[in-house]
Formats: structure tokens, sequence, C-alpha cells
């Protein structure tokens, strides 16, 4: 769904949602992700900027975000990280552009760390970002419910089963070890004594992963490993090597090799390296993906919302989920005093018949959804028709009567939402968005 990912980082504890979401939609696809941090003044004032680079501190927040997010990462195919100077939200915004990303994801904004979530404070990262940005901005809580695979997914007995693996090595004793250890996690483990007679079984049934050691009589690991891929180019491939041939390991990992395991290891070492790469298998084959069941699209029958409403029935097709479409009718303690209850319905009714118009004929037989509305402050029933319908993504446009963003007031139903919401919000920004139009 997203093939260029910006996860505008940090490693505050507010954005582990945003990196966790992140990590999950770009792994294992083809989705590229940017990890993007933008190192701003300090107490010095904006004329810092210029001295950061050259005072280390962009190389060492560097070294923190790659070590913050270093066993994560491990995971994912394509990735790149640039910690750059700079004002926050401009860096983001212009970083955004270069690399063309359609998805920007970001944590919420805290000015101290003893301090609630201020979302739409004046000047704020997320803010500046959202009312500018040329692709969605998804906001995501730090305690956003796991809807994604995690490293501790249990898959089934009959899913392991399913799940074959080859061991190649000339050594009797640790090829019937492996076995053994794999045999008693569930997988299906077949052996090999040489490169020859792995190609012969690879050909007879065809493996999903192949651990080969490197050193062999005849072929060795690094040509069955070309062999092996030349023929079955799915097959995930661990070299097994001692200390004296790693660097020939590291070699083959730039010619297709997926990782490779030092001898000699323990089941330990094993065992958790084989469930990811059986784990990326079934997230690969479509068994385990990131799940989004019940999205909500908050309208308000404006332009932008109507390109709200295009991308939210995109994502609800994609991840096969129910889309539950809601209008809040704006209603305040001051408003409903001169309002009587037949009005409010006839107004109620009103929005659900234009919903029907509006969203039916595009929806009918593409996803399952529901058209809701009721009386209310917007943002506060937005927020319980989502935990009605356990949402857990939420996509809004974010707008204001003020066409000119630069001009749009604070506190948009956008941020109030985000501020309270227990899910992701995907902001869709019509007037920077190129696919909206005009």
């Amino acid at each position: 769904m997203f093939k260029k990912i910006l996860l505008a980082a940090t490693l505050a504890e507010d954005s582990r949602g945003a990196a966790n979401l992140s990590f999950a939609l770009a792994r294992p696809s083809s989705s590229r992700l940017f990890v993007f941090h933008a190192y701003g003044p300090d107490e010095a004032g904006w004329s810092s900027i210029r001295h950061l680079s050259a005072s280390g501190k962009v190389k060492a927040a560097e070294e923190q975000i790659i070590a913050g997010f270093e066993e994560a990462l491990d995971a994912i195919e394509n990735y790149t990280i640039t910690v750059v100077p700079g004002v926050p939200h401009e860096e983001i915004l212009r970083f955004a552009r270069k690399k063309q990303a359609d998805l920007i994801v970001m944590g919420p904004h805290r000015v101290r760390a003893d301090q609630p979530r201020i979302w739409g404070m004046t000047g704020s990262t997320l803010q500046k970002v959202s009312l500018r940005a040329r692709c969605p901005v998804m906001i995501v809580p730090p305690d956003v419910p796991r809807i994604y695979p995690s490293g501790h997914i249990d898959l089934s007995e009959a899913d392991r089963a399913n799940f074959h693996i080859l061991i190649v090595d000339d050594e009797l004793s640790l090829r019937d070890s492996l076995k053994e250890w794999l045999s008693e996690e569930g997988f299906s483990a077949h052996t090999a004594a040489s490169g020859e007679e792995a190609l012969e079984i690879l050909a007879a049934k065809p493996c999903h992963l192949m651990l080969t050691d490197i050193r062999m009589p005849g072929m060795d690991g690094v040509a069955l490993l070309h062999q092996a891929k030349k023929k079955h180019p799915e097959l995930a491939v661990v070299m097994m090597t001692a200390y004296a041939t790693i660097d020939t390991a590291v070699d083959a990992m730039k010619q297709g090799a997926l990782d490779y395991l030092v001898k000699p290891f323990d089941p330990e070492l094993l065992i958790p390296k084989v469930r990811k790469i059986h784990e990326d298998y079934e997230v690969t084959r479509g068994r385990l993906k990131v799940a989004f069941s019940n999205i909500v699209l908050a309208t308000d029958f404006s332009r932008p919302a109507h390109c709200a409403f295009n991308f939210a029935a995109d994502i609800a097709r994609f991840y096969e989920a129910r889309l539950h479409i809601f209008h809040a009718l704006p209603m305040s303690e001051e408003t409903s005093a001169g309002c009587s209850q037949e009005l409010i319905e006839k107004n109620i009714a009103d929005a659900l018949a234009r919903m029907k118009q509006d969203y039916l004929p595009p929806l009918k037989d593409a996803v399952p959804f529901s058209l809701e509305s009721w009386e209310g402050v917007p943002h506060m029933e937005i927020l319980k028709f989502a935990r009605w319908r356990h949402a857990d993504l939420i996509i809004m446009a974010h707008h204001s009567r003020e066409k000119d963003p630069e001009k749009a007031l604070l506190g948009s139903t956008v941020i109030k939402v985000a501020s309270g919401a227990r899910c992701p919000v995907l902001s869709i920004n019509r007037d920077f968005m190129p696919s909206c139009g005009a």
C-alpha cells in the first residue's frame, strides 16, 4: 500500500508507537523506509544550527538513532537512516518532497516529559507537517495496540510443519543435532551431506530455508548458494561458518544469503533466527500482515473530506477491512439550547441521505461498510464512535475554512482527535496532495 515511508524519528518514548508501526508497514514488503531525524537548535538559540555538525552533535544523534532501532531494522530489507541539523518541520517536509514519500509517520508532540501530550500548540512540528505535507501524515500514539506482526506471534504447529528447512553439512553430528533442534520446534527438517545432494533434494521437494556450511568437499557453500538461488530464487539461505571464514560469509550475504551463523552455536541462537525467517515467509505470502480491520472515516462532506474518503476506500480494499463512515453533526451546549429534537433528527437524516448519495455507489460490493451520524462536539463524537467500532485506524481530512494552510486555526478537529485516539490517525491534506485535485 505504502511504497515510500518516512518515519520522523526520535528516541523519545512518545515516538515508540510511530516507530513500531513504521517498521511493520515496511516489513518485509517492497516498501522503502526512510528513518529521518532533524536535530533542532537547543537553548543556545536558532543560530546554533550552524554549529551542530561541527560540534559532532548530529553524528552523535545519528549513532543514537542507529543503536536505538538496530534490532528492529534487522527485519527491514530496504531502509536508510538520515540525520540532519535544522528546524524539524522544515527538514521533514523538505526530505519528504525530495524522496517523494507517500506516507509520513510521526509521534505526538510533547514540550516536556512531565506534560500531557500537546498536539495543537503554536509552532508544533506535528501541526506544521500535517498542514503542509504533500502526502498523508499518520499520527501514532505511543501506546497504540499492536495491530501488526511482532516477533512474538505464535504460529500454529501446522504452519511450522509446512515450513521445510534443508540442512547441508558434511559433518554428520552437526546435521543430526540441527535436525533434532528444528524438529523439536515443529519444523520439517531435511539433511544433505554435500552441495550436490542438496540440489537434488531441492529439485525433488522445494524448501523454504537452507542452512549450509561454507567449507565442504566438492561444491562449497558459496557455489551451492549460487546454484540454489538460480533455480529457487525465493529460497532463504543462512550460511554456517567458522571464525576463519566470516569474511566469506559476509561476501555470501552480498550475493544473496540472508544471514550467517558462526560455529559452534546452540539452539538459543539458531531457533529465534529461524522463527523470524518463518514469520517473514508467512508475512510475504499474506498469511500475516499489517492488519487494519476496522477503519473509521470521519467526514464533514467538504472537498478535502471527499479526498480522504477515496484514500480510506483504497486502504480498506487493500487490507480487506470494514470501513465505518461517520459524520458528527456539530453541536455545542450553546447551539443545542435552541434546537428541537425534531430538527436534530431531521439534520441527522439529511446527513445519512447525503452519505448514501456520495459514498454508497463507489463502495457497493467493494468493501463492507457502515454509515452513521449523530450530534455533538465533533472531535469527542469521533473518538466515541471509534471506540464503539473498535477502530484500529481513523482517517480524516486536515483542513479548515481558511484556504491558506498557513493561516488555518489551531486546535483543529484532527489534532484534537489525535490527542485522544487509541489508534493511529491518518491526516489527509487536500491542499498539498496532488492526487486529491482541487
